[in-house]
């Protein structure tokens, strides 16, 4: 068995890896298929009710709601793009990240997606 990222010491990581497709704290709301044990599903339930989302948690959570391989799209496009490969994508998940990209939003006076484009070029790419 591999070690985990805890295991690893990147505590951090670890701590991403499990928050940034859980707006909602709830391992419910998961929507791919689990492929570990009903006890590790519960273990990581546990674990992830017990953590106090920050910003940081939020804004990975947001960018992930933002991003699609080809680059920055709008919180409907990738919810839709979800909704399409596994079936469904809860309403009150949806919810959830509307009001992270307005939870942002106020706290940057500006449109999310004014500074989420694409600008390649600013970055010499």
């Amino acid at each position: 068995m591999l070690p985990s990222m805890m295991q690893l010491e990147y505590d951090d990581a670890a701590r991403i890896c499990l928050t940034h497709s859980f707006p909602i704290q709830d391992i419910s709301t998961y929507i791919g298929n689990f492929d570990v044990s009903e006890e590790v599903v519960n273990a990581m339930n546990g674990k992830l009710k017990k953590i106090d989302y920050d910003d940081y948690d939020r804004l990975i959570q947001l960018c992930d709601c933002l991003a699609m391989p080809e680059g920055v799209v709008s919180l409907s496009e990738r919810m839709d793009d979800i909704a399409r490969r596994y079936g469904r994508y809860p309403d009150r998940k949806r919810k959830a990240n509307l009001k992270l990209k307005e939870y942002f939003e106020n706290r940057l006076h500006r449109n999310i997606y004014e500074i989420t484009t694409d600008n390649r070029e600013l970055w010499g790419l």
